[in-house]
């Protein structure tokens, strides 16, 4: 693979590269006329003073045309007359005559009969160095045998004064020729200013709305520039200036200021930070305009050489970084672009050869070039607006998701706010409930406990047993109700662990505990009252019936299942499941441990027997369904 820049150019860039030189060498050759059916015997060039109302009758010299004036008489200011002649056969027929260019003013006689003239002779001089014009020559105007054109030129040979080709012969083969000059010089310039200044709308008001994308402000500053420059090829008078001489000044300060704006243009669009670049083209176009404002006229053809130069040089130094750019980059937009500049890159260098006379012809093609350049240029950085309009609409996209998200979390977050606010509420009643319990009837309940215990015999024994068991029933409840839903599981169980073992030992009772795996379970409130009601229902049993000397209480919490079993070692019992309306069995309260283990979702079984009693529970740490 061949290095770029090292290797030779070829396929796809060696067909451009041939189409452009072809296109090139092409426009120099349209530029002449073609054969003319009339051959002029002799032309001739004599000057004069600009109140000149005829030719003098000396001093004529033979010339060629296309005639300049800076090669002849490089200082003059003022009229030059040519003279041309030819013969006609005696059978005279309609004839075309066409005049290539008259820069600035002329006016036209055939046969000493004034034919046409431009509207202002003198300065300010009328603009008619674009403009091809034909007019058709019939007898009377014609003779038979010999004929003489007579052109007034009015003009300065600091601004390339002189005549262009003039063609005389049949409509057929003239016409054509007018017809193509006056679409390339006209038709191709009036509408490159109609999509010039489309283009400054579109992008200056896209700059307008967003200054920070200075691209766009740029090309619109270019393209503006490119107006009153174009307007100098369209231009029939010097308005709105006041003479040839700064409409001149003002159309090549124009031109370098737009290469220079072309220039920025490009290194914002390659994105590069070439701050000594930029500013070495603003010096250019700043010392140019002021040595085109400074310069006397014996100078000045030399310093608008020059200043064209730079601005062509200006110019190709915009579109080479452009193109750099997109040979470095590969980007699509950049590849556009480049594109688009090729053509008018190699128009440049043509009309700047022009410019300078060294290819002699009076057609420009750049300013025509220029609107489609620009027509391109514009669709490129249409595409590069619409490309960061998605990108936009991408990150609004995204940003209505993650607000979207933020908002769910924030939504959430409240509401999980509000379930503890609740909860703390429901906590702060439920403590206020459990102080006035605790202070209300459970101090009421152990004064009078404490005040029948020196009175056994006096007191009923069940009446006793019953004030100790709503005592027991009343702890119990303000234990449980006390703790949280995120009290852990043995946490819960620690009160009634501590009580219920005191209470079987000081009866002569053992009593063992196992808790495995109940470090991280957890019971809502509901569900652990009914767990420690049927644990204390059942420890309870142990200690009136069972004449046990020891007692095993195991609960283990395992895959979310908690296991519970509470095994004696005393005189069993015959297991009978109650009837529809019976009472259970006096003192055991079995019906209101099935009750209680079916609110906590569970399955109770009791195995009696000789050797003891096994009372097993098995549940879920998940919540039940409601009952």
């Amino acid at each position: 693979m061949s290095v770029p820049g090292t290797g030779s150019v070829r396929g796809p860039g060696a067909l451009l590269f041939s189409l452009l030189f072809l296109l090139l060498l092409a426009g120099v050759g349209s530029t002449w006329a073609q054969p003319a059916d009339r051959v002029f015997e002799r032309i001739e060039a004599v000057r004069a003073d600009w109140n000149a109302t005829a030719p003098p009758e000396t001093g004529w010299t033979g010339v060629e045309l296309p005639d300049l004036w800076s090669k002849r008489w490089p200082d003059h200011e003022g009229v030059v007359w040519y003279r041309l002649q030819w013969q006609e056969p005696q059978a005279v027929q309609p004839l075309t005559l066409m005049l290539d260019s008259v820069t600035m003013a002329g006016a036209v006689y055939v046969n000493g009969i004034l034919i046409a003239q431009d509207r202002h002779l003198v300065e300010p001089l009328s603009r008619s160095w674009n403009r091809a014009r034909h007019w058709t020559l019939a007898p009377p105007i014609l003779h038979a045998g010999h004929n003489a054109l007579l052109v007034r030129v009015s003009g300065m040979s600091v601004y390339h004064g002189g005549l262009g080709q003039v063609v005389v012969g049949a409509p057929a083969s003239v016409l054509p020729q007018f017809e193509r000059a006056e679409f390339s010089r006209r038709t191709l310039l009036q509408g490159g200013v109609g999509v010039t200044l489309a283009a400054v709308a579109v992008f200056g008001m896209v700059w307008l709305l967003r200054r920070s994308e200075h691209l766009y402000g740029w090309f619109a500053l270019f393209s503006l520039l490119r107006v009153p420059y174009g307007y100098n090829y369209i231009a029939t008078e010097t308005w709105p200036y006041p003479d040839t001489a700064t409409f001149q000044f003002a159309n090549l300060s124009f031109l370098l200021v737009s290469a220079t704006c072309f220039v920025i243009f490009s290194l914002h669009f390659c994105q590069l930070r070439l701050l000594r670049l930029g500013w070495a083209s603003w010096a250019v176009s700043v010392l140019g305009v002021v040595a085109l404002a400074m310069t006397p006229t014996p100078w000045l053809a030399q310093v608008r050489n020059g200043v064209v130069v730079s601005a062509a040089a200006l110019f190709l130094l915009g579109a080479s970084l452009v193109l750099w750019h997109a040979w470095t980059s590969r980007r699509t937009g950049a590849v556009a672009l480049a594109v688009w500049l090729l053509l008018p890159m190699a128009v440049a260098t043509h009309d700047c050869l022009v410019y300078l006379r060294v290819i002699s012809t009076n057609t420009y093609y750049f300013p025509a070039v220029s609107s489609f350049m620009l027509l391109g240029m514009a669709l490129v950085l249409a595409l590069h607006l619409v490309g960061g309009m998605r990108l936009v609409e991408q990150f609004n996209v995204q940003l209505r998701e993650r607000v979207d998200a933020a908002t769910a979390r924030l939504a959430e977050a409240l509401r999980s706010q509000h379930a503890a606010e609740l909860e703390r509420t429901r906590l702060n009643e439920r403590m206020s409930l459990v102080r006035d319990l605790h202070d209300g009837l459970g101090m009421t309940l152990s004064g009078h406990l404490h005040a029948l215990r020196g009175r056994e015999g006096e007191v009923d024994n069940r009446t006793l047993s019953t004030l100790r068991d709503i005592n027991n029933d009343l702890r119990l409840l303000i234990e449980g109700a006390s703790m949280d839903d995120t009290d852990r599981l043995a946490e819960r169980l620690a009160p009634l662990r501590h009580r219920s073992t005191r209470l079987l030992e000081a009866a002569g009772i053992t009593c063992r505990w196992q808790l495995v795996g109940l470090e991280h379970s957890r019971l809502d409130a509901r569900r652990s009252l009914d767990l420690l009601r049927l644990l204390q229902e059942a420890l309870t049993n142990v200690l009136r019936h069972s004449h046990a000397s020891e007692v095993s209480v195991r609960l283990e919490a395992m895959h979310g299942q908690l296991s519970v079993s509470v095994a004696d070692n005393g005189r069993g019992f015959e297991v009978r499941t109650p009837c529809a309306g019976s009472e259970p069995p006096v003192g055991m309260g079995l019906g209101s441990m099935r009750a209680r283990a079916q609110r906590l979702g569970g399955t109770l079984t009791i195995d009696a027997g000789p050797q003891g009693t096994t009372l097993a529970l098995q549940l879920s740490l998940e919540p039940a369904p409601s009952i």
